[in-house]
């Protein structure tokens, strides 16, 4: 944005962030969507070629598949590790960055690791990131 001088009032960053997540995060975020985040949309969840985990929740930290039923139309979509990493990644840069959390070491210094904060995303959070993960946009709810 230019002031009446011509010069910029602010200038706009591109940060890149690097956040690492860990099997048990991915896990937290597929319990909050599986138990109450997609459920208005979904109307069925199915483990894809064999159990890996003990729960449904449990697949895609462990490279398996789940199959998610479209509730109103005749329509099912398969989710996987890697579109489950792109619908977390679309879910930070759309501007939900309360979810990282800084690294500290015992002394609660900054080690330079950022890491999700699985507290933070909720039922409908967890929602968003599927719908990114599966839809490249959050387009119900």
């Amino acid at each position: 944005m230019e002031g009446k001088s011509g010069a910029a009032d602010y200038i706009v960053l591109n940060c890149e962030l690097d956040v690492e997540i860990r099997n048990e995060d991915i896990d937290d975020i597929m319990v909050s969507a599986l138990e109450g985040g997609i459920n208005y949309w979904c109307r069925k969840v199915e483990v894809k070629s064999g159990c890996l985990g003990e729960y449904a929740s449990d697949q895609i930290s462990r490279d398996g598949k789940l199959v998610l039923y479209d509730a109103e139309e005749n329509k099912s979509y398969t989710l996987d590790k890697g579109k489950f990493i792109e619908g977390l990644e679309k879910y930070i840069a759309s501007g939900n960055t309360g979810c990282i959390e800084r690294e500290t070491d015992a002394f609660g210094l900054y080690t330079g690791k950022l890491n999700i904060d699985t507290c933070s995303i909720d039922a409908g959070a967890a929602d968003c990131i599927i719908q990114y993960a599966l839809f490249g946009d959050v387009i119900y709810g």
